[in-house]
């Protein structure tokens, strides 16, 4: 489960207590600075957060947030296209950025001694881009071609029919990357509204982690991102979808597919529900790895070629899913044997060792992946932009610890059943 998450912090520095101390402050105009010194690496992480993703936008701005992380590489007042990019690799720095539902974050890992280089630039990207209309004009068929390799691909096809499917209410059910209509349609004031609407500073995150001293790294954030004005846009609460209580299956036909592509999913708590920390456990006992329950009994049994699951967190109604690669006439036989799986855990539970277990893999990994600058910026990111809890990082090994055999057994049944779940098929042509 890839964590990343908004908070709302009132006050001046407070810090925060954990194995290291994080530094958090909300600026005048409401910018929130995170800051973690890391005097054990010469690395540094520097990132930037906003609420901003597909879910806030409407009908005529779908996949807009994407087509914005884009147009931030063009340029700014103070920079031209591409040189950004190249002066941080120069550095032998890396530079790049994402757009998900939920969030967009522009990111740079860089040698310490640099760290200020790599915020001024994050800073002159994320507050001043010059969004030109030549720069509109030339990114759309760019953006488009990007869409028409979305599209060229059958299992980004399976995908966007479940998330169709699975939501009814939220715009969880439109694709991140928007479609071909919305898209031709952008407008550069479209572009330069939706940017100064929702890029506002009380929006916006900063998370610097590595070999930093964090008071300078304060008075930095302080002298560029503190002086930024804008309008204030909090992005809304993420409605919930109503609780699933039917079937609903979809299948794809294509001709140059010669496997069979199921994905089979369950409505799952959000993230910011204490039950998303369930779910993860649940997800290390039956889908992560060759020792997991689902690996060992339909992969090394033979059922299917390639399986994974898990939990997919969103900050509204999250999904529980089963991804099979399989020949066409064995997903029946595998979809019967995953069920009988799930019908037993519900009958009988789950054996406490086996819980205990799972929590002690992912308390190791996600000790090891917090050695890593970059990973820890993520996580704290995350927290504050998607969970909109920073505890939800500080203390997510003591709620993963928490986690008890009761409750996994109560989320199986309370959640995965046979009558509410989700299915899609991809399938070759019929010849």
């Amino acid at each position: 489960m890839l964590r990343i998450l908004i908070l709302f912090i009132m006050g001046c520095v407070m810090t925060v207590a954990a194995k290291e101390e994080i530094y958090i402050k909300k600026l005048p105009n409401g910018v929130k600075a995170i800051i973690k010194e890391r005097p054990d690496t010469k690395a540094v992480a520097v990132q930037v957060w906003f609420g901003v993703g597909s879910i806030y936008e409407n009908d005529q701005e779908r996949g807009l947030s994407h087509f914005l992380e884009h147009m931030l590489f063009n340029g700014t007042k103070y920079t031209k296209p591409g040189e950004i990019e190249f002066e941080i690799e120069k550095k032998g720095g890396h530079i790049n950025a994402a757009t998900s539902f939920d969030f967009t974050y522009y990111h740079i890992e860089i040698a310490d001694i640099f760290w200020k280089t790599a915020l001024k630039y994050l800073y002159y990207m994320t507050t001043a881009p010059s969004l030109s209309d030549d720069m509109v004009k030339k990114e759309k068929p760019i953006v488009l071609e990007e869409l028409n390799r979305h599209l060229d691909d059958p299992k980004n096809l399976l995908w966007d029919e479940y998330y169709k499917l699975a939501y009814k209410k939220t715009n969880y059910k439109h694709p991140v990357i928007g479609y071909r209509e919305t898209i031709e349609n952008y407008t550069p004031e479209l572009v330069r509204n939706y940017f100064y609407s929702h890029y506002t500073p009380n929006n916006t995150t900063v998370v610097v982690v590595g070999n930093i001293n964090k008071d300078e790294v304060l008075n930095e954030i302080e002298k560029t991102f503190g002086t930024v004005k804008g309008k204030k846009y909090t992005p809304p609460q993420v409605e919930l979808e109503d609780p699933q209580t039917d079937i609903r299956t979809a299948v794809i036909k294509k001709k140059q597919i010669t496997r069979g592509y199921v994905v089979i999913g369950w409505q799952a708590p959000s993230i910011r529900d204490k039950k998303s920390f369930t779910a993860q456990i649940l997800e290390e006992i039956l889908a992560n790895g060759k020792s997991s329950v689902i690996y060992q009994e339909l992969k090394e049994k033979g059922y299917v070629q390639s399986i994974f699951g898990g939990y997919m967190a969103h900050a509204g109604t999250s999904q529980f899913i089963f991804y099979m690669i399989t020949d066409p006439d064995k997903i029946d036989k595998a979809k019967e044997k995953l069920f009988e799986i799930i019908k037993d855990y519900a009958k009988n539970g789950f054996d406490k060792e086996a819980v205990e277990n799972a929590k002690r893999r992912i308390i190791n990994r996600e000790t090891f992946a917090r050695e890593e600058v970059d990973d820890e910026a993520d996580s704290i990111g995350y927290a504050v932009t998607v969970a909109r809890d920073i505890n939800y990082d500080i203390k997510y090994l003591e709620n993963i610890k928490k986690v008890s055999k009761e409750d996994v057994d109560n989320f199986v049944r309370e959640f995965l059943k046979d009558n509410n779940y989700t299915e899609v098929r991809l399938l070759p042509e019929d010849k």
